[in-house]
């Protein structure tokens, strides 16, 4: 089905109270390149690109220290409303010495997160959240999108395939975290939400490298029915949830941080949960990459065109064909993030 035959929903989630931020600014802690110092910031509707932006912390001049790149993904969401301020960490990157790391060198204090949320159970975003280990009475909200965030993964390359392993209550427990599970959209520390189950109702197919093994992990008494029993399975995503933000007069900033489940349907949800056509930004990995095909890379490119958001902002995942070919047909709306970079969506 065509994007453009679903857009305007036009009515939000029964009993979901959406909150317009004044500002938001979402900052990349993770991710898979190290570049921004070298690139001026610049000032766009919308939009302020800062590629280097904290004056104070050792990111911010030439020393022996560095910020780090992996094969992660790990964003910083700070909001305002009026006199309130919110801090929301979405994903923990692949591993807890490049988050430990990069949380220092920006001068982010995990003590001051309001809430967290994780996308998905793949180890590169899940795999750093020891770094933010606290006083466990502290208890940080994690938000999940179901029990199958916690089931083994084996990824599906090589011989034998590699066990990914499985997220560890445990370990989230004596680390401060509190998990809230949201299989259906809940607010996140007042100001964000997420879409729950995102459906699948574009041409996009769920398309995820991965097998899950039920009740490894998890347990699988919580999985739906036609999984519960089976040892193995594909992954079919059905856990993964997008973080998203209405921004006073700008619109929807869709957090879609692996698309496993397609952009595009992250970003539909997000309208049909909100009730908001506008959409001012996408954020976050694509998934358009293996087993995604180049065709429907760029078929993904054409159908953003029926939702015309102001930016994309491609991360992590989304690969290079993707990139390509939106550079050459929207240039004006992408712009190339890398890890320290901090992107504030504000009106006028």
């Amino acid at each position: 089905m065509l994007v453009s035959s679903l857009a305007g929903r036009g009515a939000a989630q029964p009993g979901l109270s959406i909150q317009a931020v004044e500002s938001l600014s979402i900052q990349v802690v993770v991710d898979a390149a190290v570049f921004g110092p070298f690139l001026p910031d610049r000032d766009q509707p919308g939009l302020r690109i800062e590629r280097n932006p904290q004056a104070g912390p050792p990111a911010a001049r030439m020393s022996r220290q560095s910020l780090m790149a992996e094969f992660g993904l790990s964003l910083l969401a700070q909001s305002r409303l009026d006199d309130e301020t919110r801090r929301v960490l979405v994903d923990f990157g692949y591993s807890s010495e490049v988050l430990a790391n990069n949380l220092r060198m920006l001068g982010i204090d995990a003590a001051t997160l309001d809430a967290s949320v994780l996308s998905h159970g793949h180890l590169d975003h899940y795999g750093g959240f020891a770094a933010l280990r606290s006083d466990p009475a502290t208890r940080l909200p994690l938000y999940v999108g179901g029990e199958e965030t916690f089931c083994e993964r084996v990824a599906m390359i090589g011989a034998p395939p590699p066990v990914m392993g499985a997220l560890d209550r445990a370990d989230l427990a004596s680390a401060g975290f509190e998990v809230r599970m949201a299989a259906d959209p809940v607010r996140v520390a007042g100001h964000a939400f997420t879409t729950g189950t995102i459906p699948l109702q574009t041409f996009e197919r769920a398309a995820i490298p991965t097998r899950m093994r039920p009740g490894v992990g998890c347990a699988a008494a919580d999985l739906s029915v036609d999984k519960r029993d089976l040892a193995e399975l594909a992954d079919d995503g059905a856990h993964e949830l997008a973080t998203c933000y209405a921004v006073r007069d700008l619109g929807l900033v869709v957090i879609a941080s692996c698309s496993h489940r397609g952009v595009l349907n992250s970003v539909l949800r997000a309208r049909a949960v909100s009730g908001i056509d506008k959409v001012h930004a996408v954020v976050g990995g694509f998934h358009l990459v293996r087993p995604r095909t180049e065709d429907e890379a760029r078929r993904t490119v054409a159908e953003f065109a029926a939702i015309d958001p102001t930016w994309i902002i491609p991360m992590h995942c989304t690969g290079e064909v993707f990139i390509a070919e939106a550079l050459r047909v929207m240039p004006d709306k992408v712009v190339r993030p890398y890890v320290g970079n901090r992107f504030t969506f504000a009106s006028a």
